[in-house]
């Protein structure tokens, strides 16, 4: 299955922007999709040098909320999901925003977790600065529970 990827069109508010891809591209209402950027660092392979891609930084995960042809409107992931005569499909999107808050640990902090790796400090590199979600940033639909 090809990844539905666009970028943002339009901030309309503090609570919900509009993507550039909507029901032409396969976007469901409920579907969760991650606001990235791209550092300019390459990742390299330690044994053939080969450039493996550019590090993505997920600055926020969104839900769909509203589907249109060639668009489509998202808001933040609530963190909890009011009950509803479609059970199912809530219990799927309350474990889209477990999942969304797990991967994006505290929203003053760029770490993914709090528990330490045993690194070798020196080597340290330092995870691109994301910054606020802004007009051209790309995004990505995301896959949630396989």
């Amino acid at each position: 299955m090809e990844k539905i990827e666009g970028k943002v069109a339009k901030i309309l508010d503090e609570y919900s922007i509009v993507i550039n891809v909507g029901r032409n591209n396969g976007v469901v209402n409920g579907m969760v999709f991650a606001v990235f950027v791209q550092s300019d660092d390459e990742v390299k392979d330690p044994d053939s040098g080969e450039s493996l891609g550019k590090l993505e930084n997920v600055k926020e995960h969104l839900f769909v909320a509203h589907v249109q042809d060639k668009f489509s409107t998202c808001v933040a992931g609530e963190k909890e999901t009011p009950c509803s005569e479609h059970g199912s499909h809530e219990a799927q999107t309350l474990s889209g925003a477990m999942m969304a808050e797990s991967m994006t640990g505290r929203p003053e902090s760029n770490k993914l977790s709090n528990e330490k790796l045993n690194v070798n400090t020196t080597q340290i590199s330092g995870i691109p600065k994301s910054g606020p979600i802004s007009v051209g940033d790309m995004v990505r639909a995301v896959e949630v529970g396989g």
